[in-house]
């Protein structure tokens, strides 16, 4: 079971279609992209510019691709707006895409799911973002919607104190809860995002927690995972 994992793309088209394309290439018949999904510089924030984005672009870009035998996996991330969900929702209605937040679905003889909340930062917007408290009992809500050791988790946020969550200030952003959710259910595996620059400044995107792997590959560089071989079946792929 091979798929591709993305995040944190924010709107560049060029790269969704070198993804797309390069899954087709390939014979991957999954792509996976965990948040961030919209373009959000300080030009394009606004709620109007990213509906046009998933309506005009991204949602008629899955369509064509749908077509063609591909299964699209997506959640919005902080730098989404939450109010323009109904256009994913009325995308996956038409069988164009599948909805991670929150959702569990099948993923061969695997599941996967999504959660797209992250831990409060000091950033403007503020309709992805709850309390430790409260994402706490979201995932232990999740957790009994599929088996753990069977589901790969899409979390935007990524773990605590990890190789995975280091601004450039060397502090660690994550989320305690997520943090204590993998350690408890030992999930199959556990993808995030969010903090683009951590790869970059541990020297790795990968981290195990117990015996959880978990990924946050840094901003818009996708990598290919095979499920079945999770020791030696993920590496980062050239988008030509």
């Amino acid at each position: 079971m091979k798929f591709i994992y993305a995040t944190d793309v924010h709107g560049e088209q060029e790269i969704y279609e070198r993804i797309l394309e390069y899954a087709m290439d390939k014979g991957i018949k999954h792509v996976v992209f965990g948040g961030d999904i919209c373009c959000s510089d300080f030009l394009n924030i606004y709620i109007t510019t990213q509906r046009e984005f998933l309506e005009k672009y991204l949602i008629p870009l899955f369509q064509v691709y749908r077509k063609k035998g591909l299964e699209i996996f997506i959640m919005m991330g902080n730098d989404d707006f939450a109010i323009n969900m109904d256009l994913l929702k009325k995308a996956e209605e038409k069988d164009i895409l599948k909805v991670l937040h929150l959702n569990v679905h099948r993923f061969g003889k695997f599941f996967i799911t999504g959660y797209s909340f992250i831990s409060p930062t000091p950033f403007l917007m503020k309709d992805w973002e709850k309390p430790e408290e409260e994402i706490a009992k979201d995932l232990e809500f999740l957790s009994q919607k599929s088996d753990p050791k069977k589901t790969v988790y899409v979390f935007h946020v990524p773990p605590k104190n990890t190789k995975l969550d280091i601004l450039y200030t060397g502090e660690h952003a994550g989320s305690e809860a997520v943090r204590k959710f993998i350690e408890k259910v030992q999930p199959l595996l556990s993808l995030h995002g969010h903090i683009h620059e951590s790869p970059d400044m541990s020297g790795s995107w990968k981290e195990r927690i117990g015996k959880t792997l978990c990924i946050n590959p840094g901003n818009a560089r996708p990598v290919l995972v095979d499920l079945e071989n999770l020791e030696e079946g993920i590496k980062y792929i050239t988008l030509l």
